[in-house]
């Protein structure tokens, strides 16, 4: 129903890479209650801004919350734009007969040997929708909040297409309908998750999470041609798990290359060796990293110290180009949708777009006024030319 794994590879650039150009699509992230969104076939859409550096922002739009490729849902509609209602007629029908195939029928006859027919919903994790209305809302809160949410463990592995921002909402708001069931004496409790995604994304999930951290098991897949477990897959898998759990409790395979790191009290993989500068485990990809003593922190073995960009990245890089970070305000350590400057920044672009649209309108009136004046003078002389042929022609 969401971006599928071939994806991955296309993703993983990006995100070991940042920002392609300097410009980016982002989603706008409402607190609740958000303002209703137009549907697709996979329920509520998402906002997107599309996000310049050192630019003002651009028209806002809505698409797919589930797909990235046009091709599976070319939902598109302008933040600002008005349907009417014949349209949204239309667009109602559409949406009913290019419903995910899934079924909740479907649903019971696959699961039905292993569960009851009220422990499972279908659901777009991307936008909270539960498909089957508020009935599905229902069986999943009584699930969450049996025995007030005792022996509950969310484990989620999304499509590595989605964006973090949604899916951190989504799972925010299943957070809360589990916290409903639980006693005052326990509310200090955290419904344990395990979130399979890219090692990459680290920064952003913490950003979300900042219980989380990432286990250095390599998640492998047996019906992905690149990242499944043995000789014909890649040998390092970039997938991750990031959990709440505390890592000194989760116990990886030593058969499968893991050990018991004492300093850091958890389980790491053979070749993540602890470095003595930074105290700590260091390697994201399964290789050996290398502490760089002018950056102060360990960094890919393929990574070079860069003079002109005073820090490590690959020997081929551009030093010109564009760094990660908030689009705003150039800082590093938070996005644009987070930045304290945010709501300065709109009032000024809102400022440039009345006084662009003021410039646009009088434009239009000076051609419109314009095309009248010329058409009166071009009636007028084709009046004289008749009255001259007419005095000729007496």
């Amino acid at each position: 129903m969401a971006a599928p794994r071939e994806w991955l590879g296309a993703v993983e650039a990006e995100g070991s890479s940042g920002r392609q150009g300097n410009s980016g699509v982002e989603v706008v992230v409402f607190s609740d209650p958000a303002p209703p969104a137009p549907l697709c076939p996979h329920g509520p859409t998402l906002l997107f801004v599309k996000a310049n550096q050192g630019k003002e922002e651009t028209r806002r739009f809505y698409a797919c919350s589930a797909c990235r490729d046009r091709k599976d849902c070319n939902f598109f509609q302008w933040e600002d734009e008005k349907l009417s209602g014949a349209r949204l007629a239309a667009r109602e029908a559409h949406n009913r007969r290019y419903q995910p195939p899934l079924s909740r029928s479907q649903c019971v006859e696959r699961y039905s040997q292993f569960y009851m027919e009220d422990s499972f919903c279908h659901y777009n994790m991307f936008n909270h929708h539960f498909f089957d209305g508020k009935a599905a809302l229902e069986v999943c809160r009584t699930f969450l909040q049996k025995d007030e949410g005792e022996g509950v463990i969310m484990v989620t592995d999304p499509p590595f297409g989605g964006l973090v921002e949604p899916l951190a909402v989504t799972f925010k708001k299943l957070i809360a309908m589990w916290k409903e069931g639980q006693s005052q004496d326990n509310s200090h409790k955290e419904l344990p998750i395990f979130w399979i995604f890219p090692y990459f994304f680290e920064s952003r999930i913490c950003q979300f999470f900042p219980s989380f951290c990432m286990l250095d098991y390599q998640v492998d897949y047996d019906n992905h041609a690149l990242y499944k477990h043995g000789k014909t897959g890649r040998k390092q898998s970039p997938v991750r798990i990031f959990t709440n759990i505390p890592p000194n409790k989760i116990i990886l395979p030593i058969e499968e290359g893991y050990r018991f790191c004492p300093l850091c009290q958890r389980y790491v993989s053979l070749e993540n060796q602890h470095c003595e500068h930074c105290n700590s485990c260091t390697s994201k990809d399964g290789r050996k990293w290398n502490h760089c003593f002018l950056c102060k922190k360990c960094v890919k073995p393929s990574w070079i110290h860069c003079n002109i960009c005073n820090h490590c990245a690959l020997p081929d890089h551009s030093c010109t180009g564009p760094k990660d970070g908030c689009f705003i305000c150039g800082e590093l350590d938070h996005k644009r949708s987070t930045c304290p400057n945010i709501s300065t920044s709109k009032k000024v672009n809102k400022a440039v777009r009345k006084q662009k649209q003021r410039k646009s309108n009088k434009m239009k009136m000076e051609t419109t006024k314009g095309q009248s004046m010329n058409h009166t003078s071009v009636t007028r002389k084709k009046k004289r030319r008749e009255r001259a042929h007419q005095y000729l022609c007496s």
